[in-house]
């Protein structure tokens, strides 16, 4: 048996990535057998479980890569002397608009294994902690109000975007998910962020 190199295991490992997200995209999030992942990446089940000891396992690793994906981008942007306001918005709109991590909001749903609970504390944490540099950052500048708990004030924006997903997914809204997003951004920009005028 010709032995897989690293390269190709890495390329395998992202096509179950790649394909967990194209079927809730596609299909919604009930779709997410393990079956219809292994059918969109066109590998075997063995190939599934030689990289994930779960469905779980990989719905974590479609969130973290979301994750790293967003504070890499914002990391380069504050390397770069983008102004942290922009960036602050910036991420504020990215969680809250844009995330669409439908996987994570059925994931969270669906957690009733101690593994899955485990997992779900693992990504909470992993949301937590790739955000709090740009929180530190922008209360060193004073764009956030001095005492902002940021871890929680990071997990609270996580809840309200977990929310806005399973709404999202249940295509539940009584007005819109555009004029629900906004509200929601409208009242986390105020709670965070200090009054342009008092900023010094």
């Amino acid at each position: 048996m010709p032995k897989i190199s690293e390269e190709q295991r890495a390329a395998a490992r992202q096509r179950l990535i790649d394909a967990t997200i194209a079927v809730a995209d596609r299909d919604g999030v009930e779709a997410l057998t393990t079956r219809a992942i292994v059918a969109e990446a066109g590998v075997s089940s063995g190939m599934f479980y030689g990289h994930f000891g779960s469905k779980e396992e990989l719905l974590a690793a479609v969130v973290d890569q979301g994750v790293d994906e967003l504070a890499t981008v914002l990391a380069v942007e504050i390397e770069l002397g983008t102004p942290i306001e922009g960036i602050v918005r910036e991420l504020l709109h990215q969680l809250v608009v844009v995330s669409d991590l439908r996987v994570l909001s059925v994931f969270r749903a669906a957690s009733t294994t101690d593994e899955g609970r485990e997992t779900q504390r693992r990504i909470n944490r992993r949301i937590v902690d790739a955000f709090v540099p740009i929180f530190g950052a922008a209360v060193d500048a004073g764009l956030v109000r001095d005492g902002i708990d940021a871890e929680a004030a990071i997990e609270f924006i996580d809840l309200v975007t977990d929310g806005l997903n399973r709404r999202r997914e249940l295509g539940g809204f009584v007005s819109s998910d555009e004029r629900v997003a906004a509200a929601a951004l409208a009242a986390i920009e105020s709670y965070l962020l200090v009054p342009p005028g008092d900023r010094t």
